[in-house]
C-alpha cells in the first residue's frame, strides 16, 4: 500500500492526528501517523497529512481536502563541506 500526501483547510484550530483519523474515519494504517499532520500555510490554515490511497474513497468530511501531491524525499546535494 502506498501513502500519498494531501493537504487540508481547517479555518477554525490546528487539527490533531487523532481528530483526522476520527473524521475522515481513517484506520491506523490508512494515516502515517509519525509523520503525523502537518502545518503548510498559517494565514490559510492548510495542512498536509500522508494517507493511503484507497482510503481516500471513504472520506467525506467537513475538511476541503486536495492531491495527492509528489512528497519527494528531500535529502543532501553532496557530501558536507568542511
Amino acid at each position: 500500500m502506498t501513502k500519498v500526501l494531501y493537504t487540508l483547510s481547517s479555518r477554525d484550530k490546528a487539527p490533531m492526528l487523532n481528530e483526522v483519523m476520527t473524521e475522515f474515519s481513517l484506520l491506523s494504517d490508512e494515516i502515517d501517523q509519525e509523520f503525523g499532520v502537518q502545518l503548510i500555510d498559517p494565514v490559510a490554515g492548510d495542512y498536509c497529512v500522508l494517507i493511503e490511497e484507497e482510503a481516500l474513497k471513504k472520506i467525506d468530511s467537513q475538511y476541503d481536502i486536495e492531491g495527492p501531491f509528489s512528497n519527494p524525499k528531500i535529502d543532501t546535494f553532496g557530501p558536507p563541506e568542511n
